[in-house]
């Protein structure tokens, strides 16, 4: 029996010491390779995925109004608590949120909200880069979801783009699609 572990334990070790081997070997090969940079938000700029979790947004019917009939199931299974939906009845009995606000700041971005929705009023759009300096002013409102762009068509790539700060923070682009920016890791 000891002869039979003994043997094993030769072939487990010289297993484990081929792929140490070849992990070093990788991670010497991009040590002195070239690095691959992207050069955002100044030169390049990356499109994301339809599947992509970003900034909320809200939905609207076909006529225009806000699809959401303040049900609070967001508000409810929401992890963090940081949807607040007070709702209102209108003249004709319809259910619309007088407020709808979610803290981005404590926002995990998990989607269950997304989920719950029975109206399909609430989305995570494409929308990443937002960032303040007081939190408060990641508390985002009814009005504001509703501006926000929707999901993604297509994605995945990176885009050519230019920084314009003059009046405001934007990039501007010119490309639908981008190119695979996997390309550019060396593979093995």
């Amino acid at each position: 029996m000891a002869r039979a572990l003994e043997k094993s334990g030769n072939w487990i070790g010289w297993a484990f010491f081929a792929d140490f081997g070849t992990a070093l070997s990788l991670t010497f090969g991009y040590m002195f390779s070239r690095p691959v940079t992207m050069q955002y938000p100044d030169k390049e700029k990356w499109l994301p995925y339809s599947r992509y979790r970003g900034h909320h947004f809200l939905t609207r019917d076909e006529k225009g109004e806000i699809k959401c009939v303040a049900c609070e199931l967001c508000a409810k299974i929401c992890p963090c608590d940081c949807i607040e939906v007070v709702p209102y009845e209108d003249a004709t009995g319809a259910r619309h949120p007088k407020v709808f606000e979610i803290d981005t700041a404590r926002c995990l971005f998990c989607g269950l909200c997304e989920d719950a929705c029975p109206a399909d009023a609430i989305a995570l759009g494409q929308q990443y880069e937002f960032s303040s300096y007081a939190s408060r002013d990641l508390v985002i409102g009814r009005d504001e979801l509703m501006r926000k762009p929707g999901k993604a068509e297509t994605g995945g790539g990176v885009v050519g783009a230019r920084l314009d700060t003059r009046d405001a923070v934007r990039v501007e682009t010119d490309e639908p699609a981008g190119y695979d920016w996997w390309r550019n890791i060396r593979r093995s």
